[in-house]
């Protein structure tokens, strides 16, 4: 699938505002030109029937002529106008299909199709972003990795479906409780990273206690007969100056470290 860049999408969408320019600048010509007719005949006719009745009179008969000519001139111009209307509009169309195509292939592109997450691919894109955002406002950033415990052993004993199942679960609990300005992907297989944007300690600890909270519920209600649902959740903050990637890579230590303090085999089947 062909990435298709801003500046690209951006061109499209001036080339169809410039079609529906150029269809009311046509418009306005025409209305302009038929005006101009109609003056023209205007001027043509009354003055010389006011002030000279004898001339007008010679010249009445070719009125007619004159009319019969304006009216084939605006039949014609008309014909034309909306010749030009159609290839306008089927440019238009074609342009609008296009742009759909290619934003529907952009999203594609960074949204996993299974949890309509963003993906690794776009994640790395955002931590770029973001980091430079934070330098440039001197604000902090939290990594946050969440795994699913004992993931391969639910999905093994009850089937990939349901392993589909839980990882969909997941990811609404995730956008059930991190802000819309964060950024939650699917980082791979059944890991998940969330980039909070202008946080600190508090308030990452407190969305780490919501995001328990909701796992708590989710088990209440028994979505899933004979599965409970466990995550590990590892946090690191990043400082202006220092390096993503070894946030990242601290932020999934203190991740397997909290595997490892699991209490129960939780995850597993019941």
């Amino acid at each position: 699938m062909q990435e298709l860049s801003n500046d690209q999408l951006e061109k499209l969408r001036r080339d169809i505002n410039s079609v529906q320019g150029r269809f009311f600048h046509l418009l306005s010509v025409t209305v302009v030109v038929m005006l101009v007719l109609a003056v023209g005949m205007l001027l043509r006719v009354f003055p010389r029937f006011l002030w000279n009745l004898q001339s007008f009179e010679w010249e009445q008969n070719y009125i007619p002529q004159l009319l019969c000519g304006l009216v084939v001139l605006v039949l014609l111009l008309s014909g034309y106008v909306l010749e030009q209307r159609r290839n306008l509009r089927r440019t238009q169309d074609r342009l609008i299909q296009e742009l759909i195509a290619r934003e529907t292939a952009e999203r594609l592109a960074v949204i996993d199709p299974l949890t309509e997450l963003y993906n690794r691919r776009y994640m790395t894109q955002a931590i770029t972003r973001e980091v430079a955002r934070a330098d440039r406002q001197n604000s902090r950033l939290a990594f946050l990795i969440i795994d699913v415990d004992g993931f391969k052993h639910a999905n093994d004993s009850f089937g990939h479906l349901v392993g589909d199942r839980i990882l969909r679960e997941v990811a609404l609990l995730l956008q059930r409780t991190f802000r819309t300005s964060d950024v939650i992907s699917r980082y791979g297989g059944d890991e998940f990273l969330v980039l909070m944007v202008d946080v600190d300690d508090q308030k990452t600890a407190s969305s780490e206690e919501r995001l328990k909270s909701e796992v708590e519920k989710w088990n209440r209600t028994a979505s899933i007969e004979g599965y409970q649902m466990a995550l590990s959740c590892g946090t690191a903050i990043y400082r202006r100056g220092e390096d993503p990637k070894a946030i990242l890579a601290a932020a999934d230590q203190a991740m397997y470290e909290h595997k490892q303090r699991q209490a129960s085999p939780a995850g597993s089947p019941v």
